[in-house]
């Protein structure tokens, strides 16, 4: 695979990996359509479905950013 490809793949699994440590679900999405599933959201993130924010300061994460 090339170097581009190599590291699409990467960005994507350290995102995933962050998601999985950090990610909470959006209760707005929560609220609004509970049959579908919830924006996992990390820190600082606005929610692009409902337009809620996580308010958790990103300094949760530490030094993994």
């Amino acid at each position: 695979m090339s170097d581009y490809g190599d590291l699409c793949r990467d960005m994507k699994s350290y995102k995933r990996n962050m998601k999985d440590r950090f990610g909470v679900k959006c209760e707005g999405c929560k609220a609004a359509r509970p049959k579908a599933h919830p924006t996992i959201m990390l820190p600082q993130q606005r929610c692009r479905v409902c337009g809620n924010k996580d308010n958790r300061p990103k300094s949760i994460m530490g030094d993994l950013t």
